[in-house]
C-alpha cells in the first residue's frame, strides 16, 4: 500500500471539498485552503444542484452519461443518514407550442438512450402543467441535491476527520516545499488562461399554489430555465447559461427569468421572492471538466454547470492519482490535456494521456 501523503487542497467549492474528503478517507493528511470561509458562498454554494446527465447531453455528449450516472449513485449513497436534499425523481422537459422544434431537436439527441420517455404523459407526471403543455420528455433516474446542505455536511465531516481548514488563499508555488501533492480546485481563482466565466443565476421563491414532484426544464430559444422543487412550496429556478462574468443579477436578466417562470405556470405571478443571486462558474472552451497533473500539482477545473454531477468522479480520480492509480473514467477526464503553464516539465507518467 502506498504511504500516506501530506496533501494541500486549494479551494472549498464542491470540487475542493469532495477532493479533501476522498483523500482523507484513504488515509492522507489534508490541509484545505480557502480565504472565503467554510462554507464559502461561492458558485458551488448557490448552484442549482441538478444531477441530470441525459438532460445535459447536448453539452457533454453521450460519452459522459455513464460518469454522470455514477455521480448520482455517489450522492444517493452519501445521502443515507444525511439530509442533503437528495431526490431521484427524474426530470421533465417541456416547451411551449411555438418552441416545439427545440423539444423535437432534443428528442433526437436522446433517441435510443435507456430511461428516456420521448413522449411523456404530462397529465400523469405533472397534472398541474398539463393545461399549458401537451408534450414533453421524461428522463428517469436523474436527480437533485441541495448545495448548501451538501457543503455543510461535507465540512462537518472534514472537521470531524481532523482535516486542517485554513482561512487563507494560497498559490501552489507558496506551498510547494510543504506538501507531497497540491490539488488546485479554485475554479475561477486558479488563473488558468483557458478558463472563462459562465454566470449562473438563480431565483428562490415560495409558491404554495403549485406542486411539482420533479425538476422541470423549460426549453426556450432565449430564456431556458429549470425549476427544482425543494419542498414546502419552495422552488429554486435557474437560468441555465449566461455568457457573462460580471457580478450581480441585472434588472433585464431578472425580468426575463421571472417572465419565463410565469409562462411555465401563472401561479408564480403571486409567488413570494425569497432570494435572487448569481455565481460565476469556471468553464473551458469545450465546457467539459479536466483533471491535469504536472509533477506534484493536480488541477481539477472547468466543471461548468456540472459541478455536483461530476465532482464526485473527479475526486475519486484525484484520490487515485495520490496512489499512482488510474481509476474509473480517468481517460475521460484527462484525455490528452496538457499543462501549458509556465511550470510545465517532462517526465510525469500519470499526466493525462488517453
Amino acid at each position: 500500500m502506498t504511504q500516506s501523503k501530506n496533501i494541500a487542497v486549494l479551494g472549498a467549492g464542491i470540487m475542493g471539498l469532495l477532493s479533501a474528503r476522498a483523500l482523507m478517507a484513504e488515509g492522507h493528511y489534508v490541509s484545505l485552503y480557502d480565504g472565503g470561509g467554510f462554507p464559502n458562498e461561492n458558485a458551488s454554494f448557490i448552484a442549482g444542484g441538478m444531477l441530470a446527465p441525459y438532460a445535459e447531453v447536448e453539452h457533454m455528449g453521450e460519452c459522459w452519461i455513464e460518469a454522470g450516472l455514477a455521480g448520482i449513485d455517489f450522492w444517493q449513497s452519501y445521502a443515507q443518514g444525511r439530509e442533503i436534499g437528495f431526490h431521484r425523481n427524474g426530470s421533465l422537459l417541456v416547451a411551449h407550442g411555438e418552441d416545439r422544434y427545440i423539444l423535437e431537436r432534443f428528442r433526437g439527441h436522446l433517441s435510443g438512450l435507456n430511461g428516456v420517455d420521448a413522449s411523456a404523459n404530462i397529465a400523469l407526471l405533472e397534472p398541474e402543467l398539463s393545461s399549458r403543455f401537451q408534450a414533453g420528455i421524461y428522463i428517469e433516474g436523474e436527480g437533485q441535491v441541495h448545495p448548501e446542505l451538501v457543503m455543510g455536511a461535507i465540512i462537518d465531516e472534514l472537521r470531524s476527520s481532523e482535516a486542517a481548514l485554513n482561512l487563507e488563499d494560497c498559490e501552489p508555488d507558496a506551498l510547494d516545499d510543504q506538501f507531497d501533492l497540491i490539488i488546485d480546485a479554485r475554479g475561477m481563482g486558479a488563473s488558468e488562461p483557458d478558463i472563462r466565466g459562465v454566470k449562473g443565476e438563480i431565483l428562490i421563491v415560495r409558491n404554495t399554489e403549485l406542486t411539482l414532484s420533479q425538476p422541470v426544464r423549460l426549453l426556450h430559444p432565449r430564456y431556458p430555465l429549470y425549476i427544482v422543487p425543494r419542498g414546502q412550496g419552495i422552488y429554486m429556478i435557474g437560468a441555465t447559461q449566461v455568457e457573462a462574468e460580471g457580478q450581480g443579477v441585472s434588472l433585464r436578466s431578472a425580468m426575463e427569468l421571472m417572465s419565463a417562470l410565469y409562462s411555465l405556470h401563472p401561479s408564480f405571478g403571486d409567488a413570494q421572492i425569497l432570494d435572487i443571486k448569481d455565481g460565476v462558474r469556471p468553464s473551458y472552451p469545450d465546457n467539459l471538466p479536466r483533471v491535469v497533473q504536472h509533477d506534484k500539482l493536480i488541477s481539477a477545473n472547468g466543471l461548468f454547470r456540472h459541478g455536483y454531477l461530476l465532482s464526485p468522479i473527479m475526486a475519486n480520480i484525484i484520490a487515485g492519482l495520490a496512489r499512482d492509480e488510474k481509476r474509473e473514467f480517468y481517460d475521460l477526464f484527462t484525455k490528452g490535456y496538457k499543462d501549458e503553464s509556465n511550470h510545465q516539465r517532462e517526465g510525469n507518467p500519470l499526466r493525462g494521456a488517453a
